[in-house]
């Protein structure tokens, strides 16, 4: 599919109002394969390889930016009439803030392990360069290297007692990956790139999902939202799709409801 004449890799399924789910970084539209069959029998899910990822080819860093990745994605939106429900995952949660900070289209997000972004420059500029020399890191030492250093951080520590075929799952889905393009989006659409929105954003039509064990995203979740829009998962850490696919999904599926019931009144 061609949005903003870039060519996307975009998977529809099913019928009825139309959900777009967005993968985190190393991810790809097969991130939710597990969640499809449950989700399509009550909603058009549409899954997108963001640039980058998956099936989708990275552009230039500046075609690659944040702002113009939200553009792209506004120009999915309006391919139907209709209101969206958004569901973003890490990186993907972040662009889904964006989308819902400015796109009247969105009625729905659910935010899952994310940050609404870095609240000052200063912290912004150390993330950017962090962000820089990952990407270097990743095209100098290779991508396998890079997958090792990255499913060694602590955020992902609790999916070492996945299951072994899990484990293996997740990681044949890393590294298939292009180098290139993950390294184009550290650069470009890291959280140092991302201006903050805490400010623009409408509290009531966002749910947040965060592993328990995720202190840092925890912490975030509680300073963007009143309580009753925080769902915790116990036995998760970073990500809680993963980590508690059943009691995940069983969430996202209450919440898609409560928005649907909530239009039709």
């Amino acid at each position: 599919m061609k949005l903003r004449h870039q060519e996307y890799h975009v998977e529809i399924s099913g019928s009825g109002p139309p959900l777009l789910l967005l993968h985190g970084f190393t991810g790809s539209s097969a991130t939710w394969d597990l969640f499809g069959s449950r989700l399509q029998s009550d909603y058009t899910v549409y899954r997108i390889d963001l640039l980058g990822h998956g099936r989708t080819a990275s552009a230039s860093y500046q075609r690659m930016r944040l702002t113009e990745q939200v553009k792209d994605l506004k120009s999915l939106l309006a391919t139907r009439e209709e209101d969206w429900s958004v569901l973003g995952y890490s990186m993907g949660g972040r662009i889904a803030l964006l989308l819902a900070a400015t796109s009247k289209q969105v009625k729905q997000t659910i935010a899952v392990s994310t940050t609404p972004g870095l609240r000052s420059a200063h912290e912004r500029r150390l993330r950017r360069k962090a962000d820089r020399r990952l990407a270097d890191r990743l095209l100098t030492d290779g991508l396998a290297d890079f997958i090792d250093y990255w499913e060694s951080l602590p955020l992902f520590a609790s999916q070492r007692h996945l299951p072994v075929e899990v484990q293996e799952s997740i990681r044949r889905g890393r590294l298939a990956q292009s180098p290139e393009g993950l390294a184009a989006s550290l650069i470009a659409q890291g959280t140092g790139n991302m201006a903050p929105v805490w400010h623009l954003l409408d509290t009531s039509s966002i749910d947040w999902i965060v592993g328990n064990d995720d202190d840092k995203f925890k912490k975030i979740a509680v300073e963007a939202a009143p309580s009753e829009k925080i769902h915790l998962i116990e036995g998760a850490s970073h990500a809680p799709h993963i980590d508690q696919p059943e009691k995940f999904v069983t969430i996202v599926e209450k919440l898609l409801l409560i928005n649907q019931m909530g239009e039709l009144k």
